[in-house]
Formats: structure tokens, C-alpha cells, sequence
């Protein structure tokens, strides 16, 4: 089994448990492979969430840099250790705006040696989290003129800046945004911007169809799965979307399935973990919707082969035969 994303507590304010601790759990599960891939450093404090600061910017920063430059040493010598679980260091990518993107590049490059992908993720909209909690993703929601439409054609051309910058081989949580989709917030089926619940063509913006509703917001979706697909990039499956509640993993069903009818589009598996209990979490969900729902042929996933790291794939039917769920029954 194969996780290209995770964190730990030691290296990211919000994680839950340390790094060895998490390693430990993905190999006494048997994980075939299992991606270390802590945030790159943000260098602007307009980007700090509020457990990273302490008053003073330029310390906070440094810190967040020296946090990493101890993960790439740590994640080096666990992955030394030559652990059942085999280990690939890689690092998630901030695409928040064009100075974290160049920055991310020369991050990339100078530590090349080390570091073999990159998983590339948008957190901001228009310099707000969204994925931090309810209240952060309200304000955002409302810089884009309360329009759940505009929001989201926001976060999706960010993302296409990242994507064609970067070629990131791993596109992390496509739809992130959905995350505070809360279904006390209502929307206008048609134009996005929020109503009153009971108004004319009110509609959950937690059951909204971004692919159906909204011919723009499909367009823009469409135009980033091909340019990943175009470089032979990989798009993430994510569990934490699971974890989090929603109905479904990161990328949810009408994004997956579009996707899916793009020529060139693969998947990856990950999990997103933070801590020990989030290690493998809600993967026999995800297969099911890997099955039935999107109905894939084969699961990608990366592969070290002495140094190098090649794209490799499983079938289906393989991959349901594997003793890994048996854990789960």
C-alpha cells in the first residue's frame, strides 16, 4: 500500500503526533511505501496561520525554515535505515502566490539531492487560509463578494499558476476548498453568490455541483487536470477529506470523474497524514470509491529505483487482493 503525503508534529504546528511515531504505524501496517512530504517554509507572515506566531515575524519565519532544514536531515536518516515501509522524501509546495512559487523552485533545486517530487497544494485564496477553520474560509468567501462561484474560479487559477510553474508531479487535495463548504451556507444555483436558505434557487453550499452548475468553474477544473495530465503529472487521492467528514476524498466524485475522461490522467493514493491515527485512514473507503465510484483500471504510485524515481501502476483487481485490508475488517 502507498501514501505519497504526509506530516508529522515534530516539522508542522498543526500535526498530532512525531515523525517516528508515524513512520512506525505506516510500516506496522505493512504500507509498501510511505511519502515524507513536510510543508516548504512560507516567507511572507501574511501567510503564518495564528499557532505559528509569536509576535515577531522575521523569528517566526526563521523558525519555519529551520524546522525544515531539521525534517530533510531527520527524514534522511530515517529513510537510511532501510525500514520494510520503503521511504521517499518530497515536500508539499505552497502555491499561495508567484514569490512562494519561485522560492519553492529554488527549494526544490538546492536541495535536489534530497528532495525527489514535490506534491503541489493551494491553502490561500487571495492570501486567506481556507483550510484552517470555519471562520477564515467565511472570510475568504467574503473577499470574493460572498460568491461561492467567484471563490472557487479564484483558488482554481491560482492553482493553474502552480501547476504551469512548478509541474508539480504530484497535484495534492485538487479541491481543497470544499473543505468549510458548510451546509448551512446557501448559495444561487446559478450565479454562486450567497442567499438566504429558502431563496429561489438556494442551494447547500455543501451539495452544490461545481461541474454542473457552473460551466466556468468546469472549464477552469478541466483546463488544470489536462495540464497535469499533458506533463505526466499524477493527481492525489486524498483521504483526509474523509477524515474531515465529507462525503468524499479529495478530488470528489464530479472532479474525479472529470478527470478520469481526460487521456493521460493517473492517480496516486495518500492520506494526508498528521498523526498515528490518520496513517492509512479510511483507505478501505477510498477503495470502494476508487472501485465504484470513479472506476479505475489501475492505481499509480512512485517508485525508487536507485535514485530515480519512476511512475509505477497496479490493477484494481491486484490491488483488492492484497492482505493490506484485512486490517480493516
Amino acid at each position: 500500500m502507498y501514501s505519497h503525503h504526509s506530516h508529522s508534529l515534530d516539522y508542522v504546528a498543526h500535526g498530532v503526533d512525531c515523525l517516528e511515531d508515524v513512520v512506525a504505524r505506516a510500516n506496522e501496517m505493512k504500507f509498501d511505501l510511505f511519502c515524507l512530504t513536510e510543508h516548504m517554509p512560507r516567507i511572507d507572515a501574511k501567510y503564518l496561520y495564528p499557532e505559528e506566531t509569536t509576535g515577531c515575524a522575521e523569528e517566526d519565519l526563521r523558525t519555519l525554515r529551520d524546522r525544515f532544514d531539521k525534517f530533510l536531515e531527520h527524514a534522511s536518516e530515517v529513510k537510511a535505515r532501510g525500514l520494510p515501509t520503503k521511504i521517499i522524501i518530497g515536500v508539499e509546495v505552497e502555491g499561495c502566490d508567484m514569490n512562494h512559487i519561485a522560492y519553492a523552485k529554488k527549494l526544490m533545486d538546492d536541495n535536489k539531492h534530497i528532495m525527489q517530487f514535490c506534491v503541489g497544494s493551494m491553502h490561500h485564496v487571495n492570501g486567506i487560509p481556507i483550510d484552517f477553520d470555519q471562520a477564515e474560509w467565511n472570510r475568504a468567501l467574503e473577499y470574493s463578494g460572498n460568491n461561492l462561484r467567484s471563490l472557487v474560479r479564484d483558488y482554481l487559477e491560482q492553482q493553474y499558476r502552480l501547476i504551469i510553474e512548478m509541474k508539480p508531479l504530484i497535484l495534492g487535495h485538487f479541491d481543497l476548498f470544499r473543505v468549510f463548504c458548510s451546509k448551512d451556507i446557501f448559495v444561487d444555483a446559478e450565479t454562486g453568490q450567497v442567499v438566504e436558505e429558502g431563496s429561489k434557487n438556494a442551494v447547500s453550499a455543501a451539495t452544490v455541483s461545481f461541474t454542473k452548475h457552473w460551466d466556468d468553474v468546469r472549464a477552469l477544473a478541466e483546463r488544470n487536470l489536462r495540464t497535469v495530465a499533458s506533463y505526466g503529472g499524477l493527481i492525489e487521492i486524498n483521504t483526509s477529506g474523509l477524515r474531515k467528514k465529507l462525503e468524499n476524498p479529495y478530488p470528489c466524485r464530479e472532479f474525479a470523474i472529470l478527470a478520469k475522461t481526460i487521456p493521460g490522467t493517473r492517480f496516486v493514493l495518500s492520506d494526508d497524514a498528521h498523526g498515528v491515527s490518520h496513517v492509512g485512514v479510511c483507505y478501505d473507503k477510498a477503495l470502494s470509491y476508487m472501485d465504484e465510484v470513479i472506476q479505475l483500471d489501475r492505481l499509480h504510485y512512485l517508485e525508487d529505483n536507485a535514485g530515480v524515481l519512476e511512475v509505477k501502476s497496479i490493477s484494481m483487481e491486484d490491488l483488492k487482493r492484497s492482505s493490506f485490508w484485512e486490517q480493516y475488517k
